[in-house]
């Protein structure tokens, strides 16, 4: 799978720089609100701006204070009991397909609070309610506010709220996640380019930073493979917009704005000659096995969801893959630290909770559908699985132009990345299970709970 691939390209000489390759922009200049189904939208994810030619902003983007002020007003419309917090709010999947139904029929606006489900922060369990021919899911939940990126986020957190858009999209592809691919975005140059920008290499023995426009030239276009889910939703733009993000952080050329969190372009500058190698990363789920009762009724997805891993790999000279069995120590040590610090890293880097959000949502979706859920309880999710509901279709890039920064490192060459991906490999956590004493009395407490409502906290 291309996501699973080495993107790197080394290529040896005497000169002393590290490139990072990275991805231009152009920023929208006007933001604009959903579709006929009056779904929230500011065209932002994650701080990211995905303008109205697929084109990734560099930045995170301040959106302009009237949007702001009508996604706040928009948010105060929801029903003002989900901003009371919860260590477990359940939603009721047959009521949640009712409230999408009505709205359907009454050609009427989802209900705000059932675009942001009811303020989840996180999907955590899944009920069997066969009492009630019904499926419950639930996590954590928080009051509903936006932040000044135009992420809708918890009120006391900052970590974004889950979206029904990619609760659908995740419903609906579940059978193709399993399938082929799976669930993936990665960003590759092109055979044509890695053999241009060794053919400019071979002609220079000294770098310059006046190199840079012909190494963007050379590179040109960068192609964005997405897997699995349709490519013009909310969950796509995510899944982009979290490697890109990655990217950037990875290589120096954004900021964290978590603490003690440098570059590898940092790491390696500060050594010096200590630096090898051409380092991918990628992000994958990271989850426990899932928990669960005797009975297969109640389900806990256990760990913090993500994780970053590295690896290091070259092109040929004919611009094709080769896998190295050496690792960069900087790349390492980065990626560990994302993995290790990934929760509190989401509390400022909105787009790797949303990303989370995704993972959450497509094993929660992948155990409805391997344990046939709905079958065996006779719940209705038809509108939720129909396209009746209609989602926006939002851009999403297939090219990106190269961009480049350097920094000057005592290494043995220059070393060209274009590194990254993201794996969602939903069917992994959900095919990996075991019975966990105690898990039952989670569902006890949940459906003891059940209000007459498709949303409740649980007691």
């Amino acid at each position: 799978m291309a996501s699973r691939y080495a993107k790197f390209i080394k290529v040896t000489s005497s000169l002393v720089a590290a490139i990072a390759v990275t991805f231009s922009f152009s920023a929208l200049a006007e933001a604009q609100f959903g579709n006929n189904q009056g779904f929230l939208s500011t065209g932002v994810v994650g701080g990211v701006m995905v303008d109205a030619q697929s084109v990734l902003g560099q930045n995170e983007v301040a959106i302009d204070a009237q949007v702001l002020e009508r996604l706040s007003k928009g948010l105060q419309a929801a029903d003002q009991d989900v901003n009371k917090i919860s260590d477990l709010r359940m939603i009721s999947l047959k009521a949640l397909n009712m409230q999408l139904q009505q709205a359907v029929e009454q050609n009427q606006p989802i209900p705000v609070e059932v675009q942001f489900m009811a303020g989840l922060q996180r999907i955590k369990y899944l009920i069997v309610d066969q009492e009630n021919k019904d499926i419950v899911i639930g996590g954590p939940a928080e009051g509903l506010v936006s932040d000044e990126f135009g992420n809708v986020v918890g009120s006391e957190s900052g970590k974004p709220a889950v979206h029904l858009e990619d609760f659908l999209v995740a419903l609906r592809s579940a059978t193709e996640a399993r399938t082929g691919q799976g669930i993936s975005v990665s960003m590759d140059p092109t055979p044509e380019g890695v053999r241009n920008l060794q053919a400019l290499y071979a002609n220079h023995n000294q770098f310059s930073p006046e190199l840079v426009d012909d190494i963007q030239i050379a590179m040109g276009e960068h192609i964005i493979s997405l897997t699995g889910v349709p490519k013009d939703t909310r969950f796509s733009q995510v899944l982009v917009a979290a490697d890109y993000r990655m990217k950037r952080l990875a290589m120096g050329l954004a900021k964290s704005k978590a603490r003690n969190m440098p570059s590898v372009i940092e790491m390696a500058a500060k050594a010096r000659n200590k630096m090898t190698g051409a380092p991918r990363m990628w992000m994958e789920c990271n989850y426990q096995s899932m928990a669960t009762d005797q009975s297969r009724k109640v389900w806990e997805l256990r760990g913090q969801g993500v994780r970053a891993l590295t690896e290091n790999a070259f092109h040929n000279k004919d611009g094709q893959v080769v896998v190295s069995g050496k690792e960069n120590k900087f790349a390492a040590r980065w990626a560990d630290r994302l993995t290790d610090r990934f929760d509190e890293i989401t509390e400022t880097e909105t787009i790797f909770g949303d990303l989370r959000n995704l993972m959450d949502l497509s094993v929660i979706a992948a155990v409805i559908e391997r344990e046939g859920l709905a079958d065996k309880t006779g719940v209705d999710i038809s509108t939720l699985l129909s396209d009746d509901v209609r989602l926006e279709s939002r851009p999403v890039p297939t090219t990106l132009p190269t961009q480049c920064s350097f920094v000057n490192v005592a290494a043995k060459g220059y070393i060209v990345t274009a590194s990254g991906g993201v794996q969602v490999d939903s069917w992994s956590v959900a095919e990996n299970s075991e019975v966990v004493s105690g898990t039952e009395k989670i569902g006890q407490i949940a459906l003891a709970s059940r209000a007459d409502r498709w949303w409740w906290n649980a007691q």
